[in-house]
Order: C-alpha cells, then structure tokens, then sequence
C-alpha cells in the first residue's frame, strides 16, 4: 500500500486549478474556507500526478466511492490539517489522516466500543485515540459505508497487522506517523506495510 503526502500550504492561491477536473473545480469553488478549497485542490493533483485522473468520465461511483473505471488500482483520499493522502493499492483500500490535538472524551464515548473505551482509559493519551480513530474511518471509508457502518459497532483491537474481521470482511491495518499527524490505512485481504512517498508542489503542478 502506498500512501501518497502533499502539503496544503503552497495551494492556499489556488495555483494548478485548471489542472484537475471539472467536478472538482466546481467542489474547490464550493468551500468558503481557503485551508478548504486547497485540501481539496491537492486531493485533485494527486489524483491527477497518481492515477492520472484528468477527466471526470474515468470515475466511476459505488456507494458515493470512487474508482476508476478502467480498474488497475484501488484508491482513497483523506486530509486533516497540512496534509492531503491518496492511499492506493492492488486491493479495496481505505485511509485516515489526523492531526494530534487533545481529544475529548464524549468523542470516545460516542464513537468507541466498551472494550476500546476501557483500553483508551488505560493507556491515556492522545496518540492511542488517534490509532483507534484512523482505524475506524479507514475501514469505513475502504469498506465505502462511511457511518452507515457505526464507529460504536465495531472494534479495532488490537492494533497491530492481524486480520480484523469486520462487517463480514477482512482487514489489514497500519499506521505511521508525519509531521505531528498520524496516518492509517486499512487493506482488504492482504496484509501491506504503508509505503509513504512525499509529493512536492513542483511534482503535483507538473
């Protein structure tokens, strides 16, 4: 699996606008906030510079997730803070990326499994929410439920490289760290360490 990283900072201008596609022109012109319009700007050049998308008409949507029509490779964005990711893979992937800050713990007891409530008290800090957090919405993004499957329905535990069986389907998690943020990835039925590959500005511009 390999999860692709491109800061935010050098598209606040909105530089490489005409490059991505229409569809996506139109959703950067939609937010209001510029930390907003450059995530998903980004999004756009890095589906562009990794799965040469250039055109609306190669997606294809099940579920309101994309693929690409031609197959080859499976993919997923996330963003949070700086950063934007495109995870891609041979198999049915999803990613995650957040940005550490102190987590409030009506988040963990909506959100979280007793099981998983009871390890977070244990181990008590922000990272272990986070691990738990980008576990969950990369299986629901990878799984292309979203929150028609509940993050309180399902557990992640333990969080190492095992299968997790969830929902009937089988997942391969990993995790790592950039910059203050924490990435997961979630993989369908074969376990892959994330690879990650540092994109420029230059490189989604080009």
């Amino acid at each position: 699996m390999r999860v692709y990283i491109c800061g935010i900072k050098a598209f606040l201008t909105l530089d490489g606008l005409n490059l991505v596609t229409c569809a996506r022109k139109e959703r950067v012109r939609a937010y209001r906030r510029t930390e907003d319009k450059a995530r998903c700007l980004v999004a756009g050049l890095l589906l562009r510079r990794v799965c040469g998308i250039t055109d609306d008409c190669q997606l294809k949507y099940v579920n309101d997730k994309p693929y690409l029509k031609d197959g080859g490779m499976y993919f997923n964005i996330s963003h949070s803070g700086d950063y934007v990711v495109l995870a891609v893979s041979d198999s049915e992937v999803g990613v995650d990326i957040e940005k550490i800050l102190p987590y409030f713990k009506e988040a963990a007891d909506l959100c979280f499994t007793p099981r998983e409530r009871e390890w977070l008290r244990r181990e008590g800090h922000d990272e272990m929410f986070y691990r738990l957090w980008t576990a969950k919405e990369a299986v629901m993004k990878g799984s292309g439920l979203g929150f028609s499957l509940p993050p309180e329905t399902f557990c992640v535990l333990p969080l190492d490289s095992s299968a997790h069986r969830i929902d009937g389907r089988i997942w391969f998690l990993d995790w790592l760290f950039h910059d203050g943020h924490i990435i997961c990835g979630a993989v369908e039925n074969m376990a892959e360490k994330i690879e990650l590959m540092t994109i420029s500005a230059d490189d989604c511009l080009h």
